[in-house]
Protein backbone atom coordinates (compact mmCIF):
# COMPACT_ATOMS: atom_id res chain seq x y z
CA UNK A 1 0.00 0.00 0.00
CA UNK A 2 2.61 2.85 0.82
CA UNK A 3 4.74 2.02 -2.50
CA UNK A 4 1.35 2.17 -4.82
CA UNK A 5 0.56 5.81 -2.10
CA UNK A 6 4.08 6.89 -3.66
CA UNK A 7 3.43 6.23 -7.23
CA UNK A 8 0.54 7.87 -7.27
CA UNK A 9 1.52 11.09 -5.12
CA UNK A 10 4.63 10.55 -7.62
CA UNK A 11 2.04 10.98 -10.48
CA UNK A 12 -0.19 13.79 -9.01
CA UNK A 13 3.08 16.06 -8.28
CA UNK A 14 3.89 15.36 -12.58
CA UNK A 15 0.17 16.46 -13.51
CA UNK A 16 0.35 19.46 -11.24
CA UNK A 17 3.45 20.27 -12.56
CA UNK A 18 2.43 20.13 -15.80
CA UNK A 19 -0.33 22.15 -15.61
CA UNK A 20 1.28 25.05 -13.77
CA UNK A 21 3.77 24.61 -16.41
CA UNK A 22 1.92 26.85 -18.80
CA UNK A 23 1.55 30.17 -16.07
CA UNK A 24 4.86 30.24 -15.04
CA UNK A 25 7.67 32.62 -16.19
CA UNK A 26 10.26 31.36 -18.09
CA UNK A 27 12.88 31.27 -14.92
CA UNK A 28 10.24 29.12 -12.95
CA UNK A 29 9.10 27.19 -15.33
CA UNK A 30 12.43 25.78 -15.63
CA UNK A 31 12.72 25.20 -11.81
CA UNK A 32 9.96 23.25 -12.37
CA UNK A 33 11.04 21.21 -15.40
CA UNK A 34 13.74 19.94 -13.53
CA UNK A 35 11.32 18.98 -10.73
CA UNK A 36 9.20 17.19 -13.43
CA UNK A 37 12.14 15.47 -14.54
CA UNK A 38 13.28 13.85 -11.29
CA UNK A 39 9.61 13.22 -10.14
CA UNK A 40 9.81 11.07 -13.43
CA UNK A 41 13.03 9.66 -12.13
CA UNK A 42 11.56 8.59 -9.02
CA UNK A 43 8.49 6.90 -10.50
CA UNK A 44 10.84 5.10 -12.62
CA UNK A 45 13.17 3.97 -9.90
CA UNK A 46 9.67 2.65 -8.04
CA UNK A 47 8.60 0.48 -10.65
CA UNK A 48 12.02 -1.01 -10.93
CA UNK A 49 12.07 -1.47 -7.52
CA UNK A 50 8.54 -3.04 -7.66
CA UNK A 51 9.48 -5.31 -10.57
CA UNK A 52 12.40 -7.11 -9.03
CA UNK A 53 10.29 -7.18 -5.95
CA UNK A 54 7.68 -8.80 -7.91
CA UNK A 55 10.36 -11.03 -9.99
CA UNK A 56 12.15 -12.04 -6.45
CA UNK A 57 8.56 -13.63 -5.16
CA UNK A 58 7.84 -15.44 -8.15
CA UNK A 59 11.26 -16.85 -8.11
CA UNK A 60 10.51 -17.72 -4.18
CA UNK A 61 7.61 -18.97 -4.98
CA UNK A 62 8.54 -21.52 -8.08
CA UNK A 63 11.19 -22.79 -5.80
CA UNK A 64 8.68 -23.46 -2.72
CA UNK A 65 6.74 -24.99 -5.47
CA UNK A 66 9.88 -27.41 -6.67
CA UNK A 67 10.86 -28.44 -3.24
CA UNK A 68 6.91 -28.83 -2.57
CA UNK A 69 7.53 -31.22 -5.41
CA UNK A 70 10.29 -32.85 -4.53
CA UNK A 71 9.21 -33.86 -1.09
CA UNK A 72 6.07 -34.83 -2.06
CA UNK A 73 7.70 -37.32 -4.15
CA UNK A 74 10.48 -37.94 -1.92
CA UNK A 75 7.41 -38.88 0.79
CA UNK A 76 5.88 -41.20 -2.18
CA UNK A 77 9.15 -42.79 -2.58
CA UNK A 78 9.33 -43.49 1.40
CA UNK A 79 5.92 -44.79 1.47
CA UNK A 80 6.78 -47.02 -1.63
CA UNK A 81 9.63 -48.05 -0.04
CA UNK A 82 8.37 -48.92 3.27
CA UNK A 83 5.28 -50.86 1.44
CA UNK A 84 7.98 -53.02 -0.35
CA UNK A 85 9.97 -53.97 2.70
CA UNK A 86 6.64 -54.94 4.41
CA UNK A 87 5.60 -56.69 1.76
CA UNK A 88 8.85 -58.18 1.46
CA UNK A 89 9.13 -59.65 5.50
CA UNK A 90 8.46 -63.23 5.94
CA UNK A 91 6.42 -62.49 8.95
CA UNK A 92 2.40 -60.72 9.45
CA UNK A 93 2.99 -57.03 9.86
CA UNK A 94 -0.49 -55.07 10.53
CA UNK A 95 -0.56 -51.40 10.84
CA UNK A 96 -4.00 -49.76 12.45
CA UNK A 97 -5.42 -46.82 14.11
CA UNK A 98 -5.94 -46.33 17.96
CA UNK A 99 -9.44 -48.11 17.68
CA UNK A 100 -7.79 -51.17 16.16
CA UNK A 101 -9.25 -50.50 12.36
CA UNK A 102 -6.56 -51.70 10.02
CA UNK A 103 -4.69 -49.06 7.50
CA UNK A 104 -2.07 -51.82 6.45
CA UNK A 105 -1.43 -55.23 5.72
CA UNK A 106 1.18 -56.97 4.42
CA UNK A 107 1.17 -59.95 2.27
CA UNK A 108 2.43 -62.59 4.56
CA UNK A 109 -0.73 -61.62 6.48
CA UNK A 110 -3.11 -62.53 3.79
CA UNK A 111 -1.28 -65.72 3.41
CA UNK A 112 -2.03 -66.42 6.93
CA UNK A 113 -5.51 -64.46 7.25
CA UNK A 114 -6.95 -65.12 3.74
CA UNK A 115 -7.18 -62.78 1.23
CA UNK A 116 -10.16 -60.60 1.77
CA UNK A 117 -11.06 -56.31 1.95
CA UNK A 118 -9.88 -55.46 5.23
CA UNK A 119 -8.89 -52.15 5.60
CA UNK A 120 -10.73 -50.21 7.76
CA UNK A 121 -12.04 -53.21 9.21
CA UNK A 122 -10.87 -54.29 13.28
CA UNK A 123 -8.13 -56.44 13.58
CA UNK A 124 -10.18 -58.56 15.48
CA UNK A 125 -12.26 -59.21 12.00
CA UNK A 126 -8.46 -60.19 10.56
CA UNK A 127 -7.31 -62.66 12.62
CA UNK A 128 -10.12 -63.85 15.19
CA UNK A 129 -8.25 -63.09 17.97
CA UNK A 130 -9.44 -61.29 21.18
CA UNK A 131 -6.50 -62.03 22.83
CA UNK A 132 -4.66 -60.21 20.54
CA UNK A 133 -7.31 -57.03 20.28
CA UNK A 134 -6.76 -56.91 23.61
CA UNK A 135 -2.64 -56.89 23.68
CA UNK A 136 -3.70 -54.05 20.58
CA UNK A 137 -5.83 -51.35 23.17
CA UNK A 138 -3.32 -51.84 26.07
CA UNK A 139 -0.76 -50.70 23.37
CA UNK A 140 -2.88 -48.34 22.65
CA UNK A 141 -3.12 -46.73 25.78
CA UNK A 142 0.08 -47.09 27.01
CA UNK A 143 2.10 -45.80 23.73
CA UNK A 144 4.68 -48.20 23.88
CA UNK A 145 6.00 -51.49 22.78
CA UNK A 146 3.77 -54.67 24.13
CA UNK A 147 4.99 -58.53 23.49
CA UNK A 148 3.19 -61.24 24.51
CA UNK A 149 3.14 -64.81 23.63
CA UNK A 150 -0.40 -65.80 21.74
CA UNK A 151 -2.25 -68.74 20.46
CA UNK A 152 -4.08 -67.93 16.82
CA UNK A 153 -6.91 -70.48 16.28
CA UNK A 154 -7.67 -69.45 12.96
CA UNK A 155 -7.41 -70.47 10.33
CA UNK A 156 -5.02 -72.85 11.94
CA UNK A 157 -3.63 -72.98 15.35
CA UNK A 158 -0.57 -70.93 15.27
CA UNK A 159 1.80 -70.27 19.06
CA UNK A 160 3.28 -66.63 18.02
CA UNK A 161 5.06 -63.75 19.66
CA UNK A 162 3.41 -60.59 19.48
CA UNK A 163 4.61 -57.31 19.39
CA UNK A 164 2.87 -54.38 19.30
CA UNK A 165 4.38 -50.62 18.93
CA UNK A 166 3.56 -47.02 18.47
CA UNK A 167 4.74 -46.52 15.06
CA UNK A 168 3.67 -42.47 14.76
CA UNK A 169 1.14 -40.13 13.86
CA UNK A 170 -0.94 -39.92 10.35
CA UNK A 171 -2.36 -36.14 10.49
CA UNK A 172 -4.12 -36.81 13.85
CA UNK A 173 -4.32 -40.23 13.96
CA UNK A 174 -1.60 -41.95 15.89
CA UNK A 175 -0.70 -45.53 14.08
CA UNK A 176 0.04 -49.08 15.41
CA UNK A 177 2.24 -51.79 14.11
CA UNK A 178 1.72 -55.22 14.43
CA UNK A 179 4.10 -57.91 13.99
CA UNK A 180 3.44 -61.88 14.75
CA UNK A 181 6.98 -64.34 14.81
CA UNK A 182 5.56 -67.69 14.25
CA UNK A 183 7.43 -69.61 16.58
CA UNK A 184 4.66 -73.61 16.50
CA UNK A 185 7.86 -75.43 15.29
CA UNK A 186 9.88 -74.58 18.12
CA UNK A 187 6.73 -75.69 20.39
CA UNK A 188 6.42 -78.12 18.36
CA UNK A 189 9.85 -79.75 18.74
CA UNK A 190 9.93 -78.93 22.49
CA UNK A 191 7.42 -81.42 22.79
CA UNK A 192 9.45 -83.70 20.59
CA UNK A 193 11.80 -83.86 22.65
CA UNK A 194 9.64 -83.87 25.78
CA UNK A 195 8.34 -86.93 24.81
CA UNK A 196 11.67 -88.50 23.55
CA UNK A 197 13.11 -87.81 26.60
CA UNK A 198 10.05 -89.08 28.78
CA UNK A 199 10.11 -92.19 26.28
CA UNK A 200 13.82 -92.77 26.30
CA UNK A 201 13.70 -92.83 30.25
CA UNK A 202 10.68 -95.32 29.89
CA UNK A 203 12.64 -97.44 27.24
CA UNK A 204 15.95 -97.77 29.45
CA UNK A 205 13.62 -98.12 32.71
CA UNK A 206 12.05 -101.07 31.78
CA UNK A 207 15.00 -103.62 31.32
CA UNK A 208 17.14 -102.20 33.70
CA UNK A 209 14.60 -102.44 36.83
CA UNK A 210 14.18 -105.79 34.79
CA UNK A 211 17.90 -106.28 35.63
CA UNK A 212 17.83 -105.20 38.29
CA UNK A 213 15.04 -107.41 40.60
CA UNK A 214 16.82 -110.51 38.73
CA UNK A 215 20.30 -109.73 40.06
CA UNK A 216 18.75 -109.02 43.47
CA UNK A 217 17.10 -112.24 43.57
CA UNK A 218 20.26 -114.34 42.54
CA UNK A 219 22.27 -112.05 45.23
CA UNK A 220 20.26 -112.92 48.01
CA UNK A 221 18.94 -116.44 47.10
CA UNK A 222 21.94 -118.51 47.64
CA UNK A 223 20.10 -122.13 47.83
CA UNK A 224 18.54 -120.96 44.41
CA UNK A 225 18.25 -124.01 42.11
CA UNK A 226 21.00 -124.28 39.22
CA UNK A 227 18.81 -124.15 36.29
CA UNK A 228 16.58 -121.04 37.68
CA UNK A 229 19.75 -119.59 38.01
CA UNK A 230 20.80 -120.07 34.58
CA UNK A 231 17.18 -118.55 33.39
CA UNK A 232 17.72 -116.03 35.56
CA UNK A 233 21.17 -115.45 34.25
CA UNK A 234 19.95 -115.89 30.63
CA UNK A 235 17.22 -112.81 31.30
CA UNK A 236 20.13 -110.47 32.38
CA UNK A 237 21.61 -110.86 29.13
CA UNK A 238 18.21 -110.77 27.11
CA UNK A 239 17.54 -107.57 28.80
CA UNK A 240 21.31 -106.27 28.59
CA UNK A 241 21.54 -106.91 24.66
CA UNK A 242 17.68 -104.73 24.65
CA UNK A 243 19.64 -102.24 26.37
CA UNK A 244 22.65 -101.89 23.74
CA UNK A 245 19.99 -102.86 21.16
CA UNK A 246 18.34 -98.98 21.88
CA UNK A 247 21.45 -96.96 22.38
CA UNK A 248 22.79 -98.35 18.94
CA UNK A 249 19.35 -97.54 17.13
CA UNK A 250 19.85 -94.11 19.23
CA UNK A 251 23.12 -93.24 18.27
CA UNK A 252 22.20 -94.37 14.33
CA UNK A 253 18.53 -92.40 14.80
CA UNK A 254 21.20 -89.02 15.85
CA UNK A 255 23.37 -89.53 13.00
CA UNK A 256 20.77 -89.77 10.52
CA UNK A 257 19.16 -86.28 11.50
CA UNK A 258 21.93 -84.59 12.45
CA UNK A 259 24.72 -85.66 9.46
CA UNK A 260 24.34 -85.44 5.79
CA UNK A 261 24.62 -88.67 4.29
CA UNK A 262 28.36 -89.68 2.37
CA UNK A 263 26.43 -90.28 -0.67
CA UNK A 264 28.51 -92.20 -3.40
CA UNK A 265 27.25 -93.86 -6.41
CA UNK A 266 25.95 -97.64 -5.81
CA UNK A 267 23.96 -99.64 -7.44
CA UNK A 268 20.93 -100.66 -5.15
CA UNK A 269 19.82 -104.21 -6.63
CA UNK A 270 23.41 -106.27 -5.09
CA UNK A 271 23.04 -104.37 -1.59
CA UNK A 272 19.29 -105.38 -1.69
CA UNK A 273 20.60 -108.79 -2.64
CA UNK A 274 22.81 -108.98 0.32
CA UNK A 275 20.00 -107.68 2.94
CA UNK A 276 17.79 -110.69 2.06
CA UNK A 277 20.46 -112.95 2.32
CA UNK A 278 21.39 -111.36 5.60
CA UNK A 279 17.80 -111.94 6.87
CA UNK A 280 16.87 -115.26 5.69
CA UNK A 281 18.02 -117.26 8.23
CA UNK A 282 15.40 -115.54 10.85
CA UNK A 283 12.85 -115.55 7.84
CA UNK A 284 13.01 -119.63 7.66
CA UNK A 285 13.37 -119.80 11.37
CA UNK A 286 9.68 -117.92 10.99
CA UNK A 287 8.67 -119.86 7.98
CA UNK A 288 8.38 -117.06 6.40
CA UNK A 289 9.43 -116.65 2.53
CA UNK A 290 11.05 -114.02 0.69
CA UNK A 291 11.14 -113.21 -3.17
CA UNK A 292 12.60 -110.40 -5.19
CA UNK A 293 11.71 -108.77 -8.36
CA UNK A 294 14.60 -106.18 -9.34
CA UNK A 295 14.89 -104.41 -12.23
CA UNK A 296 18.90 -104.08 -12.62
CA UNK A 297 20.94 -101.86 -12.46
CA UNK A 298 19.82 -99.02 -9.92
CA UNK A 299 22.17 -96.39 -9.78
CA UNK A 300 22.13 -93.71 -7.46
CA UNK A 301 23.63 -91.51 -5.27
CA UNK A 302 23.78 -92.57 -1.55
CA UNK A 303 25.44 -93.65 1.21
CA UNK A 304 25.62 -97.33 1.33
CA UNK A 305 25.36 -98.51 4.89
CA UNK A 306 22.50 -96.21 4.98
CA UNK A 307 20.65 -97.92 2.74
CA UNK A 308 21.67 -100.82 4.29
CA UNK A 309 20.20 -99.82 7.44
CA UNK A 310 17.31 -98.69 5.45
CA UNK A 311 16.13 -102.43 3.92
CA UNK A 312 17.45 -104.20 6.77
CA UNK A 313 14.27 -102.62 8.55
CA UNK A 314 11.92 -102.92 6.56
CA UNK A 315 12.57 -106.44 5.96
CA UNK A 316 13.37 -107.15 9.54
CA UNK A 317 9.63 -105.66 10.43
CA UNK A 318 7.85 -107.61 7.40
CA UNK A 319 9.36 -111.04 8.45
CA UNK A 320 8.81 -110.77 12.34
CA UNK A 321 5.40 -108.69 12.00
CA UNK A 322 4.05 -111.60 9.58
CA UNK A 323 2.27 -114.71 10.15
CA UNK A 324 3.47 -118.19 10.34
CA UNK A 325 4.07 -119.77 6.63
CA UNK A 326 3.38 -115.82 5.25
CA UNK A 327 5.31 -113.96 2.78
CA UNK A 328 7.57 -111.06 1.43
CA UNK A 329 8.02 -109.48 -1.57
CA UNK A 330 10.84 -107.17 -2.19
CA UNK A 331 10.03 -104.94 -5.27
CA UNK A 332 12.75 -102.06 -7.13
CA UNK A 333 12.57 -100.35 -10.10
CA UNK A 334 13.26 -97.09 -11.80
CA UNK A 335 10.10 -95.00 -12.59
CA UNK A 336 9.67 -91.01 -12.87
CA UNK A 337 13.68 -90.68 -11.91
CA UNK A 338 13.38 -92.67 -8.79
CA UNK A 339 14.72 -95.89 -7.59
CA UNK A 340 11.44 -96.98 -6.31
CA UNK A 341 11.63 -100.27 -3.56
CA UNK A 342 8.71 -101.59 -2.23
CA UNK A 343 8.72 -104.38 0.60
CA UNK A 344 4.82 -105.84 0.99
CA UNK A 345 4.16 -108.37 3.17
CA UNK A 346 0.94 -110.50 4.33
CA UNK A 347 1.92 -109.70 8.15
CA UNK A 348 -0.80 -108.40 10.61
CA UNK A 349 -1.38 -104.97 9.33
CA UNK A 350 -1.64 -101.52 10.76
CA UNK A 351 -4.98 -99.80 11.41
CA UNK A 352 -5.45 -96.70 9.67
CA UNK A 353 -6.00 -94.82 12.54
CA UNK A 354 -2.42 -95.83 13.67
CA UNK A 355 -0.77 -94.93 9.84
CA UNK A 356 -0.12 -91.39 10.83
CA UNK A 357 2.07 -92.51 13.66
CA UNK A 358 4.26 -95.24 13.14
CA UNK A 359 7.24 -93.19 12.07
CA UNK A 360 7.42 -91.18 15.68
CA UNK A 361 10.27 -92.57 17.81
CA UNK A 362 9.62 -95.49 19.93
CA UNK A 363 5.68 -95.79 18.49
CA UNK A 364 4.67 -99.68 18.73
CA UNK A 365 1.36 -100.66 16.64
CA UNK A 366 1.48 -104.26 18.54
CA UNK A 367 3.70 -103.12 21.67
CA UNK A 368 3.92 -106.75 23.29
CA UNK A 369 5.02 -108.23 19.76
CA UNK A 370 7.16 -105.81 19.39
CA UNK A 371 9.15 -106.02 22.98
CA UNK A 372 9.07 -109.88 22.09
CA UNK A 373 10.34 -109.83 18.69
CA UNK A 374 13.80 -107.47 19.89
CA UNK A 375 11.89 -104.14 18.44
CA UNK A 376 13.07 -100.85 19.68
CA UNK A 377 10.16 -98.82 18.33
CA UNK A 378 12.89 -96.98 16.17
CA UNK A 379 13.25 -98.80 13.16
CA UNK A 380 10.70 -96.82 11.00
CA UNK A 381 11.92 -93.50 12.29
CA UNK A 382 15.45 -94.17 11.23
CA UNK A 383 13.78 -95.31 7.60
CA UNK A 384 12.44 -92.11 7.56
CA UNK A 385 14.88 -90.41 8.42
CA UNK A 386 17.39 -91.68 6.36
CA UNK A 387 15.30 -91.51 3.37
CA UNK A 388 14.63 -87.71 3.64
CA UNK A 389 18.06 -86.99 4.05
CA UNK A 390 19.07 -88.52 0.68
CA UNK A 391 16.11 -85.97 -0.88
CA UNK A 392 13.14 -88.96 -0.72
CA UNK A 393 9.84 -90.18 0.96
CA UNK A 394 8.42 -92.93 2.68
CA UNK A 395 4.77 -93.92 1.95
CA UNK A 396 2.74 -96.99 3.64
CA UNK A 397 -0.33 -98.77 2.49
CA UNK A 398 -1.74 -101.22 5.01
CA UNK A 399 -5.00 -102.88 5.65
CA UNK A 400 -5.39 -104.45 9.50
CA UNK A 401 -5.16 -108.31 9.57
CA UNK A 402 -4.37 -108.53 5.65
CA UNK A 403 -0.86 -107.20 5.32
CA UNK A 404 0.95 -103.49 4.73
CA UNK A 405 3.43 -102.41 1.84
CA UNK A 406 6.40 -99.97 2.36
CA UNK A 407 7.28 -97.50 -0.66
CA UNK A 408 10.88 -95.83 -0.49
CA UNK A 409 11.17 -93.47 -3.44
CA UNK A 410 14.92 -92.41 -3.58
CA UNK A 411 15.60 -89.50 -6.20
CA UNK A 412 18.73 -90.54 -8.77
CA UNK A 413 18.99 -86.87 -10.42
CA UNK A 414 22.10 -86.33 -8.71
CA UNK A 415 24.31 -89.90 -10.20
CA UNK A 416 23.94 -88.65 -13.61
Amino acid sequence: MRVWALRLAAVGAILSASIALFSLPPAGVETLAILMVGAWLLVYWFLRQEAQHQAQLENRVKTLAAENEVQTLDFARLRRRFISFAEGLPIPILIGDQDANLRFVNHTAYEWFGYRPLTGKSIIALTFCYDLYVLYLHAVQRRYQLTSEIVLSYPRERHVVASIWYLGDDGNTPLFAVALLDKSELVRLEQVRRDFVANVSHEFRTPLASIRSLAETLLHDGAMPPETRERFLQLIVQETERLARIADDLLVLSRAESLPPEKEPVDLAPIIRSVVQQVQGEAKEREVTIECELQEPLRLLASRDQMVQVLLNLLTNAIRYNKQGGHVWVRAAMRDGFVVVEVQDTGIGIPSSEIPRIFERFYRVDKTRSRDTGGTGLGLSIVKHIVESHGGRVEVESEYRVGSTFRVWLPVEESG
